[in-house]
C-alpha cells in the first residue's frame, strides 16, 4: 500500500509538472520540466518487486535500500525534436503523450488501491 501511495502522489505531482509545461507552450525561452516518476519508483522499491523480502522482526536482516522523499525533476534546455526559433523546449505531442501515460498509471494505480480495500472489505465481513 505505501508504494501505490507514493505512486499516487508522483503521478498526482507530475500531472502538475505536464500541465505547467503546456501551460507554458507560448511562452519564449521557457524550458520545460520532466519528473523522472518511473525512475523515482525504481530507486525507492530497491528495483526489487512489490514482493520482495520485508523485515518482520527484529534481528532480521534489513534490506539495503532507503526512501527518498523528493524527486528528481529535470530541466530540458535543448530539444533535439523542436523546430521552435523562440527557446521554448515545450512541444506539444511529447506533453500530450507524457500526460496520456500518465493518466493512464494513475489510474492504474487507483485501481489495484480499490481492489486492495475491496479485498480487506471481504475479510471483514467473512468472505461473503
Amino acid at each position: 500500500m505505501a508504494m501505490l501511495e507514493r505512486s499516487l502522489d508522483l503521478r498526482s505531482r507530475n500531472q502538475k509538472l505536464i500541465v505547467s509545461n503546456l501551460a507554458n507552450l507560448d511562452t519564449p525561452n521557457y524550458k520545460a520540466f520532466k519528473m523522472l516518476v518511473d525512475e523515482q519508483m525504481g530507486r525507492e522499491s530497491g528495483g526489487e518487486s512489490p514482493m520482495a523480502i520485508k523485515t518482520t522482526r527484529q534481528g532480521h536482516i534489513v534490506p539495503g535500500r532507503t526512501r527518498v522523499e523528493t524527486t528528481k525533476v529535470e530541466r530540458v534546455e535543448n530539444n533535439p525534436y523542436s523546430i521552435r526559433g523562440d527557446g521554448n523546449t515545450v512541444e506539444l505531442e511529447q506533453e500530450m503523450s507524457n500526460l496520456a501515460e500518465n493518466t493512464l498509471m494513475y489510474n492504474t494505480a487507483t485501481r489495484l488501491v480499490a481492489n486492495k480495500f475491496n479485498l480487506l472489505k471481504s475479510v471483514i465481513k467473512g468472505g461473503s
